[in-house]
């Protein structure tokens, strides 16, 4: 089967979906993500298009009869997982059941990996790459017509990039892909290898898309993803700007949020809309990853730590209320102690609220990958360890400043803290405040509500409810 119209897929009276020439009972796919937000955006798609296949979600892994790998490439620890996971899938494939059990990997591994992966692993049936999500249908379609081995990784060479958002988790956030790829091929990345060259999509086809997602599937929050995200639109004579301040256009959208950045791409033109939008977030992550020129200079990042602050100082300037992270890669090859040390001074410099540190660790295919490197495991434990504790010395001080504020956020669960209720929401500024209902069974979950932060410490912060405006407002002010 080339292609799968779903508009001509059939409900039989047995309730099993004719697809073409085969039939399609009710079967239970099982889903696992690793990695970024990208990733679990895809894992929404390929769900979006396995039911009309009759496939449901199931959490019972023991229960599925597709079981689906949505790998990253990008963390070592998130690669070992998969390998493990992916092996102790052959004793459900080796069980005897009626139920016939299929298996596919997905994701960035499987788009650099699939032969070896199909090869190693005999319990796996299929393997794609990460342009190939859309036509997940198809590739299930020949699994259980009874093809085995196969993988499909072809890119998508074209430069049209267009797509249509899909929403399946039932909630007012979503994830909204404006860009794929990335054309800066640092060192230590292997992205590009994964993802492709930088695509955008248009302004206007993203602005249809989340209006589309507010007026009819109640989203009030979306994240704009790329991998380069602020590089968007450069090919075709756009910015990620213009597409902000069009978004903000849109009645009943309440926050913007956009992920991941490039130093060497934040414009002036960007920084500025981080001072006049009224519903982009207060928040931006800017991944320096080191505080050192040299490494820097190793790592082919295009900035200098000189550049990097300018920018951080000039978006404080536009934003005073702005809030910025960052990540580390501790350990880069052959970093010295003094270059160790620039990165501990740029965290005191930086005042970051909080950081997402790594130690690094080698991609097959990447520059750095062919380095000799002089570098210890334990050294790069002690670094990485280094760097989180002066974070957090930092960050307790930041963070301190919230105590006697006001804060707007949308509640997204509770938890149980010491034996009491608290339910949680994230700040504009992208926080996570706790805070005890003001009746006990009061349910709060997914409404907007102003907290005054009562308490804050390096990693968690306490609030109490100052005003309920249920699941709907008026747009933030």
């Amino acid at each position: 089967m080339d292609q799968i119209n779903y508009e001509e897929i059939k409900t039989l009276d047995n309730g099993s979906k004719l697809v073409g020439d085969l039939e399609f009972p009710k079967r239970k796919v099982w889903v696992k993500t690793y990695g970024c937000q990208m990733n679990y955006h895809d894992t929404e798609r390929i769900l979006s298009h396995l039911e009309p296949l009759n496939f449901s979600l199931t959490q019972e892994k023991e229960e599925a009869d597709l079981l689906l790998f949505n790998t990253c490439a990008i963390r070592d620890l998130a690669n070992q997982k998969f390998y493990s996971h992916l092996g102790e899938s052959k004793h459900q494939k080796n069980n005897e059941q009626k139920r016939e059990v299929k298996i596919g990997a997905g994701g960035c591994i499987a788009q650099t990996e699939s032969k070896e992966l199909l090869k190693k692993y005999p319990q796996l049936d299929f393997a794609f790459g990460t342009d190939v999500v859309d036509n997940i249908g198809e590739m299930v379609y020949r699994a259980y017509a009874g093809d085995r081995k196969f993988a499909v990784t072809s890119w998508d060479r074209s430069d049209n990039y267009s797509i249509e958002t899909k929403v399946t988790h039932g909630s007012p956030q979503a994830f909204v892909n404006i860009i794929k790829g990335c054309d800066k091929f640092c060192s230590y990345c292997i992205v590009p290898f994964t993802r492709g060259r930088e695509k955008s999509r248009s302004i206007a086809e993203i602005v249809n898309d989340v209006a589309r997602l507010v007026t009819y599937q109640g989203i009030q929050e979306v994240t704009l993803l790329g991998q380069n995200v602020n590089s968007f639109g450069k090919k075709n004579g756009e910015s990620l700007a213009e597409l902000i301040m069009e978004l903000e256009k849109i009645d009943g959208l309440e926050m913007i949020r956009y992920t991941t950045s490039h130093p060497y791409d934040i414009s002036d033109e960007l920084i500025e809309v981080h001072g006049k939008s009224k519903k982009l977030a207060n928040h931006l992550h800017l991944p320096v990853q080191s505080g050192s020129n040299s490494v820097l200079q190793r790592m082919l990042r295009q900035y200098s730590i000189e550049h990097y602050l300018e920018r951080l100082q000039k978006l404080r300037e536009s934003n005073p209320d702005i809030v910025l992270s960052t990540d580390i890669i501790a350990g880069f090859p052959n970093e010295t102690e003094e270059e160790h040390r620039a990165t501990l001074d740029l965290l005191d410099k930086a005042q970051f609220d909080f950081i997402y540190s790594y130690n690094y660790s080698s991609r097959k295919g990447t520059k750095s990958a062919r380095m000799k490197d002089v570098l210890t495991k334990d050294i790069r434990g002690r670094r990485l360890r280094e760097i989180q504790a002066h974070q957090l010395k930092i960050q307790e001080g930041v963070r301190s400043e919230m105590v006697g504020k006001t804060y707007r956020v949308l509640v997204e669960g509770f938890g149980n803290m010491k034996g009491i209720k608290k339910w949680k929401g994230r700040t504009s500024c992208f926080r996570i405040v706790h805070f005890e209902p003001e009746e006990l069974e009061q349910d709060y979950m997914w409404h907007w509500v102003d907290l005054e932060i009562t308490s804050a410490t390096a990693l968690s912060c306490q609030g109490k409810i100052i005003r309920d405006y249920g699941k709907k407002i008026t747009p933030l002010q």
